[in-house]
């Protein structure tokens, strides 16, 4: 990238795939995730200038994301308990639309912690090395290697090792 706006905003078009699908497994919300990820690229476009060329453009913007989810955690407590009062089945999507297998591994990941959840899905999912979902986390490489492996535990307790 050569550092002009055009290649910031092409490649920031470039990583809002990605950036959707980790909003979405960190919201657990597809409305609440594209409100991360406009969020998320806003911000971005706002201080580009703090961005230096040559560095990680996706790591950048997925710590940025990671930082406005963590905030809306902070400030939505309120509004979280509000929402866990109401009753789960009444917001679920039709049976027909998904599997039992998917709905269970959903459940499943509903279960891991916000911060395991989020390890898995940086390097499982979305293919960021340790050190770089290190970097979006802002924790030691090993902080993330634990999470990861506690959350495959995790899932593998749940669905057995032959799973």
């Amino acid at each position: 990238m050569t550092g002009s706006p055009v290649d910031f905003r092409k490649a920031l078009a470039g990583l809002l795939p990605q950036l959707r699908a980790f909003a979405r497994f960190l919201a657990r919300d597809a409305a609440r995730a594209d409100d991360l990820v406009q969020d998320a690229i806003l911000r971005a476009m706002t201080e580009e200038a703090q961005w230096e060329p040559g560095t990680d453009l996706r790591a950048w913007v997925f710590r940025i994301l990671r930082n406005a989810f963590l905030g809306q955690l902070r400030r939505g407590g309120a509004e979280r308990r509000a929402l866990e009062r109401l009753d789960a089945g009444a917001s679920s999507a039709p049976a027909q639309l998904a599997s039992a297998e998917l709905r269970e591994l959903d459940r499943a990941l509903d279960r891991l912690s916000v911060v395991q959840r989020e390890a898995l899905v940086l390097v499982a999912a979305l293919g960021f090395s340790i050190d770089e979902a290190a970097a979006i986390c802002g924790v030691p490489a090993g902080t993330v290697k634990a999470r990861v492996s506690r959350a495959r535990a995790a899932l593998a307790k749940r669905f057995g090792d032959g799973a």
